[in-house]
């Protein structure tokens, strides 16, 4: 399935189960790989980078943040600035929500996993994530709950400096970013 991925990272940690319901929810509407992917549970790889989620639970945050090109869009996982990876339309689509943009990065899922995510400079260069590592050793790693994000917002002039990070509450943080510059298309 996603062969290098694991062996470039390894197994899922602080894993949580999905439960049965959300994952039948979820079932019919993504690839058979990246079902079988996300029923190993929620959960942190890339070193505290990506994060899996309960696609039920944020469902609302999604809705809130994010007009999607084709429903249903379902969100699988996020990142540790709060970045949604989505699929939808037979595509994964990340949402960037520090630039307030999405963008097509895979129509199949394990390329996506096997190739793109496990070329770190490629990864880190087409995400922008070039302030992780400073982020995460100024403010250690974030948790389930937790994101980095720009203080004051990038999309109401803060400016992209590692100084400037915070950890903040994942959730309220999206939220405040779909207030303060409106829903991503």
């Amino acid at each position: 399935m996603f062969e290098k991925f694991f062996e470039e990272y390894g197994n899922i940690e602080n894993k949580i189960e999905i439960s049965s319901d959300h994952l039948a929810r979820v079932k019919s509407s993504i690839p058979d790989e990246l079902f079988t992917f996300i029923s190993n549970g929620s959960g942190v790889y890339m070193d505290g980078f990506f994060w899996v989620v309960d696609p039920v639970e944020y469902e609302p945050i999604l809705k809130e943040i994010y007009t999607p090109v084709q429903e249903p869009s379902i969100c699988f996982a996020r990142d540790a600035f709060g970045g949604l990876y989505t699929y939808e339309d037979n595509s994964v689509v990340y949402i960037n929500i520090r630039y307030g943009v999405s963008k097509v990065i895979g129509r199949k899922v394990n390329v996506l996993f096997n190739s793109i995510m496990t070329d770190w400079e490629y990864f880190s260069e087409e995400l922008s994530v070039e302030n992780y590592q400073l982020a995460k050793e100024m403010l250690g790693e974030v948790t389930r709950d937790e994101c980095y994000g720009y203080v004051p917002l990038l999309g109401l002039g803060g400016a992209e400096k590692v100084d400037n990070l915070e950890k903040v509450n994942l959730k309220v943080h999206i939220s405040l970013i779909a207030q303060a510059v409106g829903k991503i298309d």
